[in-house]
């Protein structure tokens, strides 16, 4: 596992990362975590949970992970990976999962329900083990991203529980809602606090519970 602690980065081993964990009474992944805000911002919160930040983009990573080491955050690890390549160390270790306005790959991954992806989130996470995912995007606003990504239409709940047909079968939803403007406030990302100041768009957060099979 490549783990970045501010501007560097270094392998940790499996047994090293367990002993981390081991610490905490939960450990919550941020997946997608962009530049890290939402681990930093909530770790400064709750000192006895592990935040683990992931995200392919090195650069992004380091932005937050620079932060933590000057507040000096021992709570938090900023790993590098994506749904795409999770790191094999987090296989049953994780509380929950947090996937916060995804975009670009991590986002078609998640709406377009692909069944190899669902299997590794759910790998991922301890028995009970939650899923809160936070997405939203309007084609009439990203017309070029939608019909790249060839994006299914989301104007309804219907329409998020036909995207998450896949999820269904090893997961159970246990909320699922639209979001108002104002709840953005509470979602502790850089992407987040822009949205807010934008466009109106259909943002919808869907929970759900790992079942044991």
């Amino acid at each position: 596992m490549i783990v970045v602690t501010g501007d560097k980065k270094n392998e940790i081993s499996k047994e090293t990362f367990r002993n981390v964990c081991g610490k905490y009474k939960k450990v919550i992944l941020d997946l997608g975590t962009g530049d890290g805000r939402f681990v930093f911002k909530n770790a400064i919160k709750n000192k006895s949970t592990l935040y683990i930040g992931l995200d392919p983009a090195e650069k992004q990573i380091q932005i937050y992970s620079k932060k933590s080491n000057r507040r000096r955050l021992k709570n938090v690890l900023y790993v590098i990976g994506s749904l795409e390549n999770l790191p094999e160390e987090l296989y049953s270790t994780v509380d929950k999962i947090f996937i916060n306005l995804p975009w670009g790959t991590l986002l078609e991954k998640i709406v377009k329900s692909n069944e190899t992806y669902t299997n590794e989130l759910f790998k991922i996470l301890k028995k009970n083990g939650e899923i809160e995912i936070i997405f939203g995007y309007v084609p009439e606003l990203e017309p070029s991203e939608t019909e790249r990504l060839d994006l299914p239409v989301i104007e309804n709940e219907s329409d998020v529980l036909k995207a998450f047909s896949t999820f269904k079968k090893i997961f159970e939803v246990i909320e699922m809602k639209r979001l108002l403007k104002e709840d953005l406030d509470k979602i502790e990302t850089t992407w987040a606090k822009k949205l807010k100041f934008g466009k109106d768009r259909f943002i919808y957060k869907i929970v759900l519970r790992k079942i044991a099979v």
